[in-house]
C-alpha cells in the first residue's frame, strides 16, 4: 500500500528529473567538464551542475514528502530502478546510433560522476531541509503559543470594547432622553428609557457600576417627569384650544352655515322648485357643496397631537387609568370655566309655583341678544372640540363613554333652561328680535343635528319661540284691528278706482254669483267708475291683515322647523282661531252695544263675510298645512263664534227696531170719538210707515235676505199686534163709526207700504244701481230653497199682508151693523176666523155702547156669542205657526 501510495509520487518526480536533466547533462558533456575516472569536479564543474532554482523548486515538494515520510532512500532506489524502466529499449536505439554510442561511452563515466554528485548534493540538501524544517516547526510552535496568548487578550479587549460601547449607548440614551424631555418629545423619550432599561438589565445587572446604577435608578423619576409633562402638555393644549379659539371655531362654523350653506340652499330651492323641503333635510344635505363643507373640517381647527402621544405613553407605562383620571379632573375644571358666569352647580330660590327665581341672577340680567349669541357660539366651539377630541382618540379619554358629549350638553341645557325661558319671555320683546333669535337657533340646531348632538331641549325652545312670535303677532294685530274698527264708518264700501276694486276682489273672498252682480253693477255705470260693496272697509282691511299675519307665521316656521310639525300646526291653528274669535269677533261683538241701527246692520253684514273668511281660512290652512298631509282637514272653531255673534247682532237689531217702533207708537194719538171721517192717514201713522219703509229699503237693505225677511215679518207682526192691543184695550168703552173708519184708513196705509218694502224685479231696477245684497248665509231662504225670485217676493208680500188679517177682521166686525153674523156658525168661520170670541165680545160691546144701546142682558150676549175655544184655536193656529208665533 505504501509503495502504491509512493509510486505515483516517484513517477511524477521522475518526470520532473527527466525533464530537467537533459539540458544539464548535455551542456556538461559538451563542455567536457566531467571526468569519468577521477570522480571529482572542479569549481567550474560545480557551477556546471548548479540546478536552476526554478527546477529545484519543483523537486522540493517531493523531497519534503520523502523526508517527512522517512523514505528518502527508498525513493532514491525507486528512482534508480525507474531509470532502468524509463530507459528500457533505449540501449538498442543507442547502439544503432554510432555517434551516440560514442558519446555514451564517453559519458558513462560522467554519468557515474553525476550520480555521485547528485547523491551527495541531495543528501546535503535533505539534511539542510531537515534542519530548516525543525527550526520552522519550533518557530511555529512558539508563534502559536503567542497567538493563543494574544487571542485571549484580544477577546478580553473585544469584550471590554463591547462593554464600553454599551456603556456609551446607555449614556447616550440617557442624554438623548433628557434632550427629548426638554424638547417635549415624550414618546421617543420613553422609548429611549425602555431601551436603556433593557440594556442595563441584560448586560449590567451583575456589574457593580455605580454611575450606571444611578442612571438606572433615575428611570422611574424620568418616567414620572414624562407623565407630569404629558399632563402639563394637555393642560397647555386646553389653554390654547379652550380659550378664545372656541369662539372663533363657533363663529367660523356658524358663518359657513348662515352665509354660505343657507343662501346656496335657498338659491337651489328656488331653481329646482324644492319648496316642500327645508334646510338641513336629507335632500338639502345631499346637495351641499363639498368645498364649502371642507371649511368646517374640525381637524383644521384643533391640533390634538399631544393627546395621541399621551395615550401612547400611558399605554406603554400601563397607566392609562391615571391619564383618564387626571384628564377628567382637568377637563371638568375647564368645563366649569367654560360656562362662566353660569355656575355648574348652584342653589337657587324657588318661587311659589316651584319655578326657579332667576330674576336677580347676574347672568340673567346681563343677557341680551348679542351676549346670548356670543355665549352659545363659545359653547358650540366647545362641543365641536369635544366631539373631535373623543372621535380622534377613539373615546379612550372619555373612558369609552360614547355619549359623553350629549351627557354634558344635556346637563348644561338643564341648567340653562330657566335662563333661556327668562331670556325668551323677558328680553325678546320685538318681532325683529324674535326673528333674529329664531334664525340663530335654527342654524345652531342644524349644526348640532349634523354632529349628532341632542337637539330636543333647544328645539323645544325654538317651538316656544314660535309661540311667543304668535302671541306678539296677536297683540300687534289686535292693536291694528282696534284702529281699523274705530276708524270704520260702518257703511257699505264705495270704490271709484277700478284697480282698487280689483285688488279688493282679489283679497276678499266673495261668492261667484255675488262677483257677477258686482261686476254687472259696475258695468252699468256711465262715465266714472263707481261700485258699492255690501261690507264696510273693515272687512277687506281686516282680511288683508289676517292674510299678512298668516303669511308671516307660515314664513317664520318655513326654514328651520323640521320636527314636531303637529305641535307647530296646532299652535298655528290655535293662533288664527284666537285672532278670529278672541280679537276680531269679540271686538266686533263689543260694538253691538251701540244704539245705532245702521252700525248694527252693517256689523251683521260684516259678520256674514267674516263667517266666510273663517271658512275660507279653514280651507286654506287645510290645503297648505305645514304637515304636508293632503288628508288633513282644519276647521276653525271661530266659525261657530261668528255664527253666535251674528245671532246676537240679529237680536240686538230686532230689539232696537222694536224699541224704536214702540217709541213711535207711543206718540200715536187716535181720536176714537171723531165725528168726521177722513180718507188720508193720520200723520203719526205716516211717520210709522215712512220709518219702516226707510229702514227696510235703505238702512237694512244690505242685510242678508233672510234677516231682512225675519225683521220685516217680526216688525209688522209686532206692529199689527200692538194696534190690535190698542183697539181692544187702549180705546174707550164706546167708539164712533167715524173713528173706526179712520182707523181702517190708517191700517190700510200701513199695509200699502208692504210692496215697496219687498220690491219686484221692475222696482229693483229703479233703486240705486250701486246697492247690492250681501251673500246668502246658511239661514238665508235662498239656501233653504226659497230663492229671492219674483214668486218668493209675491209670496212674502201675501204672507206679510196676512199679518193684518186679524186686525182687518176686527175692524170689519166693528163696521158691520149685523152683529148676528159673528154668532152664525156658518158665517163666522168664513168672515171672522181670526177674531177670538172674547175680543169680539169686547168690540161689539164698544160699538153697541156707541149706538146708545146702554143696556143689554147677559142672556142676549150669550145668544150673540155662541162659540167655543176649539173653533178659535183651529182657525188661528195655522197663521201662528207660519209666523213662528207661540
Amino acid at each position: 500500500m505504501d509503495q502504491e501510495g509512493q509510486y505515483p509520487l516517484t513517477q511524477e518526480f521522475q518526470k520532473i528529473l527527466l525533464s530537467s536533466a537533459p539540458s544539464t547533462l548535455v551542456s556538461a558533456i559538451d563542455a567536457g567538464n566531467i571526468s569519468s575516472k577521477s570522480g571529482t569536479f572542479s569549481a567550474s564543474d560545480e557551477s556546471t551542475f548548479d540546478l536552476d532554482p526554478q527546477v529545484f523548486d519543483k523537486w522540493v515538494p517531493f523531497l519534503r514528502t520523502s523526508v517527512e515520510n522517512k523514505n528518502l532512500e527508498s525513493a532514491t532506489d525507486e528512482l534508480c530502478s525507474s531509470v532502468d524502466d524509463n530507459f528500457d529499449g533505449l540501449e538498442t536505439q543507442l547502439l544503432q546510433d554510432a555517434k551516440l554510442n560514442d558519446k555514451l561511452k564517453n559519458s558513462i563515466g560522467q554519468i557515474s560522476k553525476i550520480q555521485d554528485i547528485i547523491d551527495n548534493s541531495l543528501l546535503q540538501e535533505v539534511n539542510d531541509l531537515q534542519e530548516n524544517l525543525t527550526y520552522s516547526t519550533n518557530e511555529v510552535i512558539m508563534k502559536k503559543q503567542a497567538y493563543v496568548s494574544n487571542k485571549k487578550t484580544s477577546l478580553k479587549i473585544s469584550e471590554a470594547t463591547i462593554l464600553i460601547t454599551k456603556v456609551l449607548q446607555i449614556l447616550e440614551l440617557s442624554n438623548k432622553c433628557q434632550e427629548l424631555i426638554v424638547e417635549a418629545d415624550f414618546f421617543k423619550a420613553l422609548q429611549n428609557l425602555d431601551s436603556l432599561e433593557k440594556i442595563y438589565l441584560q448586560d449590567f445587572k451583575n456589574y457593580n457600576f455605580q454611575f450606571l446604577k444611578e442612571i438606572y435608578d433615575s428611570i422611574p423619576f424620568l418616567k414620572s417627569a414624562i407623565k407630569d409633562e404629558c399632563i402639563n402638555k394637555i393642560k397647555n393644549s386646553f389653554n390654547v384650544n379652550l380659550g378664545k379659539n372656541l369662539s372663533h371655531v363657533g363663529e367660523a362654523t356658524f358663518n359657513v352655515y348662515s352665509k354660505e350653506l343657507v343662501p346656496e340652499w335657498l338659491e337651489k330651492k328656488d331653481t329646482m322648485k324644492l319648496g316642500i323641503f327645508k334646510f338641513n333635510s336629507p335632500v338639502e344635505i345631499s346637495l351641499r357643496n363639498e368645498s364649502t363643507l371642507e371649511k368646517i373640517n374640525l381637524e383644521s381647527f384643533f391640533h390634538l397631537n399631544e393627546f395621541h402621544d399621551s395615550i401612547l405613553i400611558f399605554q406603554s407605562l400601563n397607566q392609562q387609568p391615571y391619564l383618564i383620571s387626571e384628564f377628567t379632573k382637568e377637563y371638568n375644571f375647564r368645563k366649569t370655566k367654560l360656562i362662566d358666569p353660569l355656575l355648574w352647580k348652584k342653589s337657587q330660590k324657588q318661587t311659589s309655583n316651584g319655578n326657579l327665581d332667576i330674576s336677580s341672577d347676574p347672568f340673567a340680567q346681563q343677557l341680551n341678544l348679542e351676549s346670548f349669541k356670543a355665549y352659545f357660539l363659545k359653547l358650540l366651539g366647545f362641543l365641536l372640540y369635544d366631539i373631535n377630541l373623543n372621535k380622534s382618540t377613539d373615546f379612550i379619554l372619555a373612558n369609552n363613554n360614547y355619549n359623553s358629549t350629549n351627557e354634558f350638553w344635556d346637563g348644561l341645557l338643564k341648567r340653562l333652561e330657566p335662563y333661556l325661558k327668562y331670556f325668551l319671555n323677558e328680553k325678546l320683546k320685538s318681532e325683529q328680535e324674535l326673528v333674529e333669535f329664531k334664525d340663530f337657533m335654527g342654524i345652531y340646531i342644524s349644526i348640532l343635528e349634523n354632529f349628532k348632538v341632542n337637539i330636543e331641549p333647544l328645539y323645544n325652545i325654538l317651538i316656544s319661540v314660535f309661540g311667543s312670535y304668535c302671541q306678539l303677532n296677536i297683540l300687534e294685530l289686535q292693536k291694528e284691528f282696534e284702529i281699523l274698527l274705530n276708524d270704520d264708518d260702518f257703511m257699505p264700501l264705495t270704490i271709484n278706482d277700478r284697480t282698487l276694486y280689483e285688488k279688493v276682489l282679489k283679497i276678499c273672498w266673495i261668492k261667484e254669483d255675488e262677483i257677477t252682480k258686482i261686476q254687472e253693477s259696475a258695468m252699468k255705470q256711465n262715465g266714472e267708475f263707481i261700485v258699492t260693496l255690501p261690507f264696510s272697509p273693515l272687512y277687506p282691511m281686516t282680511y288683508t291683515l289676517l292674510k299678512k299675519t298668516y303669511s308671516k307665521l307660515v314664513h317664520f316656521i318655513g326654514s328651520y322647523y323640521r320636527h314636531e310639525l303637529h305641535t307647530l300646526s296646532n299652535t298655528l291653528v290655535k293662533t288664527m282661531d284666537t285672532i278670529f274669535s278672541k280679537v276680531i269677533n269679540e271686538k266686533i261683538r263689543g260694538k253691538l252695544d251701540t244704539t245705532s241701527r245702521e252700525e248694527i246692520a252693517q256689523i251683521l253684514v260684516n259678520l256674514d263675510y267674516f263667517v266666510i273668511a273663517a271658512k275660507e281660512f279653514s280651507a286654506l290652512m287645510s290645503k297648505e298645512n305645514i304637515m304636508q298631509n293632503p288628508a288633513m282637514e282644519i276647521k276653525l272653531s271661530s266659525i261657530r263664534s261668528y255664527a253666535e255673534s251674528r245671532k246676537y247682532a240679529e237680536t240686538k237689531l230686532i230689539q232696537l227696531i222694536d224699541s224704536k217702533v214702540s217709541d213711535i207708537l207711543e206718540t200715536v194719538e187716535l181720536d176714537w170719538q171723531a165725528s168726521t171721517a177722513r180718507n188720508d192717514p193720520d200723520i203719526s201713522i205716516v211717520d210709522i210707515a215712512q220709518f219702516l219703509e226707510m229702514m227696510f229699503s235703505s238702512t237694512l237693505v244690505n242685510l242678508p235676505y233672510s234677516v231682512q225677511t225675519l225683521l220685516i215679518f217680526r216688525e209688522f207682526d209686532s206692529l199689527t199686534s200692538q194696534f190690535l192691543e190698542i183697539l181692544l184695550h187702549g180705546t174707550p168703552t164706546h167708539l164712533s163709526q167715524e173713528s173706526v173708519h179712520n182707523f181702517e184708513v190708517d191700517m190700510k196705509y200701513l199695509e200699502s207700504i208692504i210692496p215697496r218694502i219687498f220690491p219686484t224685479t221692475e222696482d229693483e231696477s229703479s233703486r240705486n244701481v250701486g246697492e247690492i245684497q250681501s251673500p246668502l248665509t246658511v239661514n238665508s231662504p235662498s239656501i233653504n230653497g226659497f230663492g229671492r225670485s219674483i214668486n218668493s217676493i209675491e209670496n212674502n208680500i201675501k204672507s206679510l199682508q196676512a199679518t193684518f188679517t186679524e186686525l182687518k177682521q176686527c175692524i170689519e166686525l166693528l163696521k158691520n151693523n149685523n152683529f148676528e153674523e159673528y154668532a152664525d156658525p156658518e158665517v163666522r168661520p168664513r168672515k171672522y176666523p181670526r177674531v177670538r170670541p172674547e175680543d169680539a165680545n169686547l168690540l161689539i160691546r164698544k160699538v153697541q155702547q156707541s149706538r146708545m144701546h146702554t143696556t143689554s142682558s147677559l142672556e142676549e150676549e150669550n145668544n150673540l156669542l155662541p162659540y167655543d175655544d176649539s173653533q178659535r184655536d183651529g182657525s188661528s193656529s195655522r197663521i201662528a205657526k207660519f209666523f213662528n208665533r207661540h
